[in-house]
């Protein structure tokens, strides 16, 4: 059961790579077919403010994915060398990754808001409270 764990961590992980893989894609595209921007330009840490949409939102998910995700990782190899993983943390994780694919694919290709408030929110807001729900668990289990 504990390495159980390993197999949601492992799906974020192809995540990361996919938006990774998705924004280089776009960049290149830019680059070498739409000719708006030079490959020096489109690879700089900061993207021109002329980059497409679909650009800038694969440059922000995959920094997004370097943020609060790190504590997924860190919760679950806690809990993998406690010894405390079970088959509730192991769905709260799966539960979470699969919120973080939905948030990465409507960020990236939809991105829609309702006033100043991005959609997005909606997938993003639940796998916040499951990763708070399982650092909570986790603490009162030891």
């Amino acid at each position: 059961m504990n390495t159980e764990i390993f197999i949601p961590m492992f799906y974020m992980v192809l995540l990361t790579f996919t938006v990774s893989l998705i924004g280089t894609i776009v960049r290149f595209k830019n680059v070498l077919i739409d000719k708006n921007h030079s490959g020096s330009e489109m690879m700089k840490f900061s993207l021109p403010s002329s980059a497409t949409e679909i650009t800038k939102q694969a440059d922000r998910n995959l920094t997004n994915l370097f943020e609060f995700p790190i504590l997924f990782y860190a919760i679950s190899i806690v809990l993998y060398v406690t010894g405390k993983v079970d088959s509730h943390f192991v769905l709260l994780a799966y539960w979470f990754v699969g919120l973080r694919v939905a948030h990465s694919f409507y960020h990236i290709f939809i991105n829609g808001f309702i006033g100043d408030t991005p959609l997005r929110a909606l997938f993003w807001l639940p796998s916040l409270l499951i990763l708070i729900w399982m650092w909570i668990r986790f603490i009162l289990l030891i």
